[in-house]
């Protein structure tokens, strides 16, 4: 994970630690799911990894899932995992009678911009992500 942390330039952000991942995906409230791709030559080194977790749309008036976090160690991009995975999602989606699959692209990424408008996926160039975190989120909270 601080791989693809280093990758967005965010690792003045990055918090994640074994302990913290560990009740993340395994406590009693899981916050949410992962799926790790491993080498086929040394199946003990993962290569991969997705996040992903379920939303909900008040007008569609139907869960979601959004993907969080997709990443494909360099030395194995290119190789197919990366749309594996999306599909491996989209099946899941629909399986869970989800009304839509989501997530979100750094607006330089042109590389992954490419890929997923490859596969189909609508890029919303009038939505904004809306984020409060730290000192304003306490502030916002009182």
């Amino acid at each position: 994970m601080l791989d693809m942390a280093e990758f967005e330039n965010l690792t003045g952000i990055f918090k994640a630690t074994p302990d913290s991942l560990r009740r993340s995906l395994f406590g009693e409230q899981p916050a949410v799911n992962c799926l790790v791709g491993a080498s086929a030559a040394d199946p003990g080194t993962p290569v991969a990894y997705i996040m992903w977790f379920h939303n909900y749309s008040s007008f569609l008036d139907k869960r979601g899932l959004y993907l969080e976090d997709l990443y494909v160690d360099p030395e194995h991009r290119g190789k197919g995992l990366g749309g594996l995975a999306l599909r491996h999602l989209a099946r899941l989606a629909v399986e869970l009678d989800c009304g839509r699959f989501e997530w979100s692209v750094l607006d330089w990424n042109k590389n992954a911009i490419d890929f997923y408008e490859h596969l189909g996926a609508q890029i919303l160039p009038d939505w904004r992500i809306v984020r409060v975190t730290g000192d304003a989120l306490k502030k916002l909270a009182n």
